[in-house]
């Protein structure tokens, strides 16, 4: 089966966050693998597309209400009362996934797995490097952005263009996760090197 693969340093790190998304595929699911925190699973397709899915406007910039919160744990088959690390992790997916691959005619089957050598809830940014594997992942998949990896090549860059669209979305995904994040780490995590961030705007400092 084919796979992208993509990789995110965050800054002074020598350490990395891998993610793999196969080619949309056939059997029906969407799968999520995170082997450091111990989660594997998978969904059938069919049933976010039964759900009511339309307070996920795509380009929407505004953080997810609670009520939006409970229709992600409903699709997860996840109780009411679940805030744990784990949890949000997945309910992150599910948002960009649906968000992001909704522009389908229907929404593709895959499997996406993320593994990191950052540890978990350490504040070093693994949630934010997550965050950008899972968007730049998904936003190739469904050709919303162009794969930069041509064949033979062992490294390569999206456009600027391509990165703004990963960081914005990425940065939904963090807000999923931690609610009110600066959008800092989710931005290092995309651009790499070295941003400046004053009076609540960030700007990328080029080499």
């Amino acid at each position: 089966m084919p796979w992208s693969n993509w990789a995110h340093e965050p800054q002074l790190l020598s350490l990395c966050v891998w993610s793999l998304c196969s080619a949309p595929h056939s059997n029906g699911k969407v799968g999520l693998n995170l082997p450091n925190i111990g989660i594997k699973q998978a969904w059938d397709v069919a049933k976010p597309q039964m759900l009511d899915t339309n307070f996920l406007k795509q380009g929407d910039v505004t953080a997810l209400t609670p009520e939006q919160v409970e229709k992600l744990k409903e699709m997860a088959g996840f109780p009411k009362v679940c805030a744990d690390h784990k949890h949000l992790t997945v309910l992150s997916f599910l948002y960009l996934y649906l968000s992001i691959c909704q522009s389908q005619r229907a929404l593709p089957s895959l499997d996406v797995a993320v593994w990191s050598e950052l540890p978990t809830g350490a504040g070093l940014g693994s949630s934010a490097a997550y965050s950008v594997c899972l968007a730049a992942a998904l936003l190739t998949a469904c050709k919303e952005i162009p794969n930069p990896l041509k064949d033979g090549e062992a490294a390569s860059r999206w456009t600027e263009e391509s990165l703004e669209l990963i960081n914005k979305w990425a940065f939904q995904g963090e807000r999923v996760i931690h609610g009110n994040p600066s959008g800092v780490d989710n931005a290092v995590s995309t651009w790499g090197g070295a941003l400046r961030y004053q009076q609540g705007k960030i700007s990328y400092l080029k080499r």
